[in-house]
């Protein structure tokens, strides 16, 4: 007699290295967290982590994540057919981030939903097109029906009709915030700030960049809106505050250039980087002076 069964127990959901949170001491990035309908994510000192008691695999953190570091979780499978998605039953809301990679992927232009998932789903679908009007997109139509009635004692004629129906297509998107910059190259999600007047231009900024937004070299300062996943590094380790990144789409994005000069401080007699050609003082030094120390 069989006394046992042997379960193997799908892996439980972690997050990765490549969390800024666990890279940087003091970063700010919860993308993840704010995008958990139950709060399964929780922040601790230069660490992050999933409660598998609370998360319910819906996948929304897949596609807010800045650089991929959420694993054992796979995108919720919706269906849909011809063009639109198709919400019969109360499924896990989808956030925009995960509906605006629907739009290009698959080619969805809008929501055939029953009626009483309609008020769940409406403040998404608002959100989804306010951002793809300022995309010049097609926005996503909503098709309301009324849910199909089940009767007990037919179900071999409802078992026969179903089989005589044209099955629904399934599908999942791809996930994370380069996947979309993916379908949408040249667009953006995010808007990078610099404070000219504020910048040192130490270069730190450009360093912690993993995607390459901020790029300093041959005395231009370069910010590209387009490759920025709003993880705010830059942000974090700006110590004048001269960075700051924000949520905002744009469409047909253009990198900022701006330019910069080499100089040499008649103070301390040591080469730096300056907004003005006739600078002649480091950002050392200036800050030495007003202390008092020069």
């Amino acid at each position: 007699m069989q006394r046992f069964m042997n379960l193997d127990l799908p892996p439980e959901p972690v997050i990765n290295s490549n969390c800024v949170r666990k890279r940087l001491k003091n970063s700010v990035c919860d993308n993840c967290a704010s995008s958990c309908p139950v709060g399964a994510i929780s922040f601790t000192q230069m660490n992050a982590k999933i409660d598998n008691e609370l998360c319910f695999q819906c996948g929304n953190c897949l596609f807010s994540c800045p650089v991929d570091a959420i694993e054992n979780i796979t995108p919720h499978e919706r269906t849909y057919q011809n063009n639109y998605l198709m919400i019969n039953h109360d499924e896990p809301l989808a956030t925009t981030e995960e509906l605006i990679v629907w739009h290009r992927q698959y080619q969805i232009r809008g929501i055939q939903i029953a009626s009483p998932l309609v008020d769940k789903w409406l403040p998404t679908l608002a959100a989804l097109n306010i951002k793809l009007k300022t995309l010049q997109e097609p926005i996503w139509q909503l098709i309301i029906v009324q849910p199909p009635e089940v009767d007990s004692g037919r179900r071999m004629m409802l078992f026969r009709q179903k089989l005589d129906q044209k099955p629904l297509d399934k599908g999942v998107v791809k996930t994370g915030l380069n996947a979309r910059k993916q379908f949408y190259p040249e667009d953006s999600w995010f808007h990078i700030e610099l404070d000219v007047a504020s910048c040192i231009l130490c270069g730190a900024c450009a360093k912690v960049c993993d995607e390459n937004a901020i790029e300093i070299g041959d005395n231009q300062f370069n910010l590209d809106d387009k490759r920025c996943t709003g993880c705010m590094s830059c942000q974090v380790v700006c110590f004048p505050k001269s960075i700051h990144v924000h949520e905002h789409v744009a469409k047909n994005s253009e990198p900022l250039i701006f330019q910069y000069y080499d100089a040499k401080c008649h103070t301390c007699q040591l080469p730096f980087f300056s907004w003005t050609a006739d600078n002649k003082t480091c950002p050392i030094c200036t800050q030495h002076k007003k202390q008092g120390w020069l």
